[in-house]
């Protein structure tokens, strides 16, 4: 049988709140006047602020680093504590750039763990070289991370990876392949054969469009939180789940499976499917004004 069920929102502020790690870089908004700043600013609003602590110098640098050519395959790990950063464009080539933060004791010192940071694209997976933490730590408080920047064409396949750093791709279509150990993994406007996964979250996807474009989308993440915004009038196989909840959505839903747990339904006129589950709960289903 059929029913139709409303899945109340409840307040997941309490789920929300993510512990920090101890190799998890941190942001603050109020040391702008550290020593050094002024090379971080401009990098600090377009990429995010990555630092450890409460850093008694700064230095920060964007570095191009090459392009490849249309066509081939994206394969980029960020190792530990490095980001990836993977934008689709009307371009006919892959341009590919180091964005380098770094902190130390002074300003020429942040400046030379910057400038021992490379990325090399002779080989795959593309992997971002950074001075050892176990080297600097005993010196204070120094640091250094980088995100990986790809400005790829709209149709691209792409496998990536990150540990302890933000994984953000927008506006691709391929097959894709992601990954993130402790995330955020962030998705937006993607399409093609797309699997994500994290372990210990979030995980946000945002669709635009009226339905997928490609073979589906396979999404999961282990501990959560996973939240999945689709327009008001999306069309789609979906199927949601939270094994150990909560879970919440905004949109009226027509059952065809529910099983406390999980959900099976169709948005729309159907369309290809569209599979998000928390293992570990909190899932969300949004839907975008």
């Amino acid at each position: 049988m059929i029913a139709q069920l409303r899945i109340v929102p409840t307040i997941l502020a309490a789920a929300l709140t993510l512990s920090a790690s101890t190799l998890t870089a941190q942001r603050y908004d109020d040391d702008y006047d550290v020593d050094g700043a002024e090379t971080c600013r401009a990098i600090w609003r377009e990429f995010g602020r990555t630092m450890s602590g409460r850093p008694r110098a700064v230095f920060c640098e964007v570095r191009e680093i090459g392009t490849r050519p249309r066509g081939s395959l994206i394969d980029v790990d960020g190792g530990m504590r490095n980001g990836v950063r993977i934008t689709g464009s009307a371009r006919n080539d892959i341009r590919v750039r180091l964005v380098v933060q770094a902190q130390g004791e002074n300003v020429e010192d942040a400046r030379g763990l910057a400038r021992q940071a490379s990325l090399s694209l002779t080989s795959t997976p593309w992997r971002a070289m950074l001075p050892d933490l176990e080297e600097v730590r005993p010196r204070g408080r120094r640091f250094v991370a980088a995100t990986i920047v790809i400005d790829a064409p709209v149709e691209s396949n792409v496998t990536a990876q990150v540990e302890h750093a933000p994984l953000d791709i927008e506006n691709v279509r391929g097959r894709l392949d992601v990954r993130a150990e402790h995330g955020p993994l962030s998705l937006r406007d993607i399409g093609g054969d797309v699997r994500a996964r994290v372990a210990h979250g979030p995980l946000g996807m945002s669709l635009s469009g009226n339905k997928w474009d490609g073979a589906g989308l396979d999404a999961e993440a282990s501990h959560g939180p996973l939240t999945l915004r689709l327009p008001r009038e999306y069309a789609a196989e979906l199927e949601i789940g939270a094994e150990q909840g909560p879970m919440n959505s905004d949109f009226p839903l027509t059952l065809t499976r529910f099983d406390r747990s999980f959900i099976q339904t169709r948005l729309g006129a159907g369309g290809p499917r569209i599979r998000a589950i928390a293992q570990h709960g909190p899932l969300s289903l949004r839907m975008e004004r």
